[in-house]
């Protein structure tokens, strides 16, 4: 008889899988040994189990808890494929959705750095070309600034965005928009990628793109910075948006807080 089987350790190096994972599939019965010696407990697997050990390990490179297969076995105890690939190509194009997403992340953060860096290096006025962009937005209700209910509402941000599956970009901080686009009122912004399809959030705003007149404003601490981007806002008219956001530069110094100041 075993001479038509695998052993454990064949069948590790054939599909380059550990002993240690064919073990704990088999304990959590997803991939049972086709028989087990009485005597020294070794186990063996049948060739017409590969197939299935290939759909496992699919299973476990797709993110799919393996615990969940036994929702994708028949009565007879095989594995419904067909269910299953389907589950998986599911999988599969949520990772590549989020592998995207990722690079998305990555290339805006690359450019954004460099751009950092040619400003900074340039004058300290500058113009600068912004594309109309899309944020989730929590509306500030206070005329001054404060630490700690900005880091409270930038948080809801990113957990509302998890929330609602939209993609955080590199844009974020407050924006002052135009009496006819929202009352002159401050916001806590985050960029997010556009939803698909053009769907809409509560909370979404389109924020204008155009070019801006910009300085970098740095001080000893986060407030002082936002700050003094309040103060230099009061001079700028209703009609115009200030923007006031976050730096991405790979020379900032850590006892340093620089933002960003963008005036319509």
């Amino acid at each position: 008889m075993r001479n038509n089987l695998l052993s454990i350790g064949e069948v590790a190096r054939m599909k380059g899988v550990g002993i240690k994972a064919l073990r704990y599939y088999e304990r959590i019965g997803v991939l049972l040994p086709a028989h087990v010696d009485s005597q020294t407990g070794y186990r063996y697997y049948a060739l017409s189990q590969m197939p299935e050990l290939d759909v496992v390990v699919t299973c476990v490179e797709l993110g799919l808890p393996l615990k969940e297969l036994h929702r994708y076995r028949t009565a007879e105890g095989r594995l419904d494929l067909e269910a299953l690939l389907e589950r998986g190509r599911t999988l599969a194009l949520e990772n590549l959705r989020r592998a995207e997403g990722i690079m998305m992340q990555v290339d805006g953060y690359q450019r954004e750095v460099a751009l950092q860096r040619r400003l900074r290096e340039g004058s300290s006025l500058y113009e600068r070309a912004l594309d109309e962009w899309t944020a989730l937005s929590v509306t500030w209700e206070d005329r001054a600034f404060h630490a700690k209910r900005y880091a409270q509402a930038a948080t809801e941000l990113y957990d509302r965005a998890a929330a609602e599956g939209l993609l955080p970009l590199y844009l974020q901080g407050m924006a002052r928009l135009p009496a006819a686009d929202g009352g002159n009122a401050w916001h806590v912004v985050l960029e997010v990628a556009a939803p698909a399809g053009g769907g809409a959030s509560e909370g979404l705003l389109r924020l204008p793109g155009g070019m801006f007149a910009g300085e970098r404003v740095e001080r000893d601490d986060f407030e002082a910075a936002f700050a003094a981007a309040f103060a230099a806002a009061a001079d700028v008219p209703p009609e115009r948006a200030v923007l006031a956001l976050d730096v991405w530069d790979d020379e900032l110094s850590p006892d340093r807080f620089t933002l960003e100041l963008l005036r319509a």
